[in-house]
């Protein structure tokens, strides 16, 4: 019967594995861990950073590099709760979550695409951003740069300066 328990256990963990579900962390994981916000930027037509971030209640910072970045794969981060505050302002003192969930009209073309998303208060918000749709709000971007700002992504993205002067380091 043991024997017949470890299988089902490992048969479960690997379904959950395959789905995208992750085991329970050790030491139990809870809200404190749970996804605050996250922002993705997409490719662009040139060299545009491609990048994820996501930040969690406790901190944490999970940051994805892919390509145009000076740190690709994957680091991490922890932010202060003063940061984490200022996260949650940037979110709740500004229109984010009563704003359209898509802004996806190609006006102009070969712009990145930023996706963001914001947990909080009971209310969870994500939208797509394509930044060559004319019609979204300009708070939108504002926003997504203050992510940026808060979880100190340039110490990834290498600083506009730096991805200016090192093209070709950065296409590697």
């Amino acid at each position: 019967m043991r024997g017949h328990r470890r299988c089902v256990d490992v048969v479960l963990l690997a379904l959950a594995a395959g789905c995208g579900v992750k085991p329970p962390a050790a030491g139990g994981g809870g809200p404190a861990h749970d996804a605050m916000v996250t922002l993705e930027r997409t490719a662009c037509y040139g060299t545009c950073p491609i990048y994820s971030v996501t930040v969690y209640r406790d901190g944490t910072v999970v940051y994805d590099g892919k390509q145009f970045v000076k740190i690709k794969g994957r680091a991490t981060a922890q932010l202060g709760p003063d940061d984490i505050a200022r996260l949650d302002q940037l979110f709740t003192d500004s229109p984010y979550l009563v704003l359209d969930d898509a802004y996806t009209d190609y006006d102009l073309t070969d712009m990145e695409n930023v996706k963001t998303s914001y947990h909080g208060g009971g209310k969870t918000k994500s939208i797509d951003h394509y930044h060559g749709d004319e019609d979204a709000p300009t708070v939108l971007e504002a926003i997504e740069r203050g992510v940026d700002t808060i979880v100190h992504v340039e110490q990834w993205i290498g600083t506009k300066a730096e991805r200016d002067a090192n093209n070709d380091y950065w296409v590697k």
